[in-house]
């Protein structure tokens, strides 16, 4: 569509992104701080970095990187781990959940779901991983999930460098300006010749194939939209593809569900970015930074002092390297003409504070929670811990970082399976849906060492009500008959997560017990049966003998 159009919405749109450009300049001057000390890879908020310049010039301590590596592998392995299942999907209405078939079409799409984030073809855990490490450090981050005809989901992750968001009135992000380049050659590949702008076209046929141009994706909700020919696309979020530099509209579609998923860590109400560990650590960051360049400073004056020397007698300047000659004049009464500068300054102090400040800047990014069991101990081994301690850090945990989870499970876990399941239904790649199921929700329970920790809180309650009733049984048997074993197995089949496939429901149990019951009556009445058989021909033997006898007897008498 021309730019000239008098119905063309780019210029609406361009406007829109210098107004959410506008709005995020104090956000960007933060951020660059923030990825200058802790992310040097993605320091491009304010300045374009050339591709493959050195970006680690203003790091003189690599702790913080390393938190925000060993954050985001600590935070993928606890909420999203590839190796074992981090969610189960129930039906909303309980009454549902007894019904077998539905159980069952539940656990098959659960593992469909996990089967598809773990092949490496959908790009989840790179791009989750990646995801993670732009959650701690700025404390926003975004992915989107592509739908791929007869593929599937492919997520993919995009720098906060590169998007402009906006969130709706209950504080969701429900736009996105997502900047980013394709060359000529790109376009061609991509779009109809027709769409093709004219220097697009000039620079293929000049073999300037590679040019680049700046594009804008923009995803927003349809309501949203102002009266004009976007109003066309009848789907809850209008998709758009522009080309910035020919103010031209390259595609117009639309989405059933946001392809963009972001979270923040923190959120101020009237904030729309988010602040992360990598924000409250930014104080310790930078002291330790400067406190580094110092200590660096004085190990080389320890290790190459300062010297003094006199202002008369020498020949040449003085010369510091290593099997130097220095010449003098003689006859100055063998007198010291050149000595060490005392040096004043206790570098013990100095490494004493900044290993108590990397210390911090770990315990800010929670890596004392994270990593469980424990960190490392100086010698580099693991440190120990005894059951009561792993049960008080995992306590610790719950408390301080429940909070967290919740809201990356509201904003980023249940969004990004909700498009995930969506995205694979369309495309035929999960089971056909139960009639009796076919219109209802799906409730999605997270399992992670957090919800695992509060849900074990009222399962080991139950534990030591056992341990404490069963002494006393052996007094009075009657006291076992307080506890519910049918309520109790269900509790822990819900706690520790079994597969539907593996456990009976309730009716099915009730039913195997009738079953069995009805088997232990007909056996019971064989076994009646073949006593009253047995003493019926005993009786017959014992009469018969008896007669027998008593004709003997008649014939002898």
């Amino acid at each position: 569509m021309d730019g000239a159009s008098e119905n063309n919405p780019v210029n609406d749109l361009l406007k829109e992104e210098e107004h959410l450009k506008a709005n995020r300049g104090n956000w960007e001057a933060h951020w660059q701080q923030l990825a200058d000390l802790m992310l040097p890879r993605r320091n491009d908020f304010q300045a374009t970095q050339s591709r493959g310049a050195e970006r680690r010039a203003k790091i003189f301590d690599s702790t913080p990187c390393r938190a925000v590596t060993r954050f985001a592998s600590g935070m993928h392995n606890m909420m999203t781990p590839s190796a074992v299942p981090w969610f189960i999907l129930k039906p909303r209405f309980r009454p549902l959940e007894q019904n077998r078939q539905i159980q069952l079409w539940l656990e098959e799409v659960q593992i469909q779901v996990m089967e598809t984030l773990s092949r490496p073809q959908s790009n989840f855990h790179p791009s989750a991983y990646e995801y993670y490490t732009d959650l701690g450090t700025f404390g926003t981050a975004v992915m989107y999930i592509e739908d791929v005809p007869g593929e599937g989901p492919l997520f993919r992750h995009f720098g906060l460098n590169d998007c402009l968001l906006a969130s709706n009135k209950n504080g969701f992000i429900d736009t996105c300006f997502r900047n980013y380049k394709q060359t000529a050659k790109d376009l061609f590949e991509t779009y109809p010749v027709e769409r093709l702008p004219e220097s697009v076209l000039q620079n293929l046929e000049n073999g300037k194939i590679y040019e680049e141009y700046d594009m804008i994706h923009v995803v927003k909700p349809y309501h949203s939209v102002k009266p004009g020919p976007l109003l066309e696309i009848q789907a809850p979020f209008v998709s758009l593809t522009i080309c910035k530099k020919e103010r031209m509209l390259m595609d117009i579609n639309g989405f059933e569900d946001f392809p963009y998923v972001s979270s923040r860590w923190n959120r101020n109400p009237l904030e729309i970015y988010g602040r992360g560990p990598g924000v409250d650590a930014l104080p310790d960051i930078r002291m330790l930074n400067e406190m580094e360049k110092t200590f660096l400073k004085s190990v080389q004056k320890a290790v190459s002092p300062p010297l003094m020397v006199p202002d008369d007698g020498f020949l040449a300047p003085l010369r510091t390297t290593p099997d130097a000659v220095n010449y003098y004049r003689a006859g100055l009464g063998g007198r010291e003409l050149v000595f060490q500068m005392p040096t004043v300054g206790r570098i013990e102090y100095a490494e004493a504070k900044m290993g108590m400040t990397r210390q911090s800047i770990e315990k800010t990014f929670f890596l004392d929670l994270l990593e469980l069991p424990g960190p490392m101990a100086p010698d580099g081994d693991v440190m120990r811990f005894s059951a009561t301690e792993i049960a008080m850090r995992q306590r610790d945990r719950m408390t301080v970082i429940g909070p967290i989870v919740a809201r990356q499970e509201v904003e980023f876990l249940s969004p990004l399976l909700n498009r995930t399941m969506k995205v694979m239904a369309r495309n035929g790649l999960l089971p056909p849906v139960p009639e009796e199921f076919a219109e209802e929700p799906i409730k999605i329970e997270y399992v992670n060492p957090v919800s695992v920790s509060m849900r074990s809180v009222e399962m080991n309650a139950v534990s030591q009500l056992i341990q404490f009733i069963m002494p006393l049984a052996q007094i009075d048997p009657n006291v076992i008959k307080r506890l519910n074993p049918q309520r109790i197995t269900t509790m822990g089949v819900e706690i520790l997560r079994a597969p539907p496939s593996v456990v009976y429901t309730e009716e099915e149990a009730q039913e195997i017990a009738r079953q069995e019951q009805e088997e232990m009556a007909r056996q019971q009445q064989m076994e009646q049966a073949m006593v009253e058989a047995e003493v019926g021909a005993t009786r017959a033997k014992a009469t018969k003998d008896m007669a027998e006898a008593q004709n003997a007897t008649e014939e002898t008498g």
